[in-house]
């Protein structure tokens, strides 16, 4: 019997269970890849996320855009880790103790490819921020947290 393929919505759920990121505390993914899965569509749906009834094209930002998207937010600043094949960044707040680690996933060591990333961790207020920031360059972005809670679209 030949194995079927998973769908994207079993391919997140078995990512964030397995660890495979690391340890994610949100996974994100585009919108648009989540709108071409009927099976995750439903479960968007299923979990009351109000979805546009027309999804713009999205794609993942470049390690470039992130690290320009970051360094253009006032009262941050960031640490970049990078090696050949690591591409991470803590964002810190200024005035307060508000921090977020994004890294990237499956880093090719070219910082102007698209790449998919995901928050190892911070707050959520930081994590939000610098996904509305993507998601205004790149378009809508889901994020997805490590506890199963239903999941967040930022536009």
């Amino acid at each position: 019997m030949a194995a079927r393929s998973l769908t994207l919505h079993e391919q997140l759920l078995l990512d964030i269970m397995s660890g495979m990121e690391h340890s994610a505390l949100y996974s994100v993914v585009t919108l648009f890849e989540c709108m071409q899965d009927p099976a995750t569509v439903a479960w968007l749906m299923q979990s009351d996320i109000n979805l546009p009834g027309i999804t713009p094209p999205g794609r993942y930002p470049t390690p470039a855009e992130i690290e320009q998207v970051i360094d253009a937010i006032p009262g941050m600043r960031a640490a970049y880790r990078r090696t050949a094949k690591v591409w991470q960044v803590t964002v810190r707040s200024r005035k307060d103790v508000s921090w977020a680690c994004l890294a990237v996933r499956d880093y090719s060591g070219d910082e102007h490819e698209p790449h998919r990333f995901y928050f190892e961790g911070g707050w959520d207020e930081v994590i939000l921020l610098i996904t509305a920031r993507l998601a205004d360059l790149c378009g809508p972005m889901v994020l997805l947290h490590d506890s199963g809670t239903p999941p967040q679209v930022v536009f």
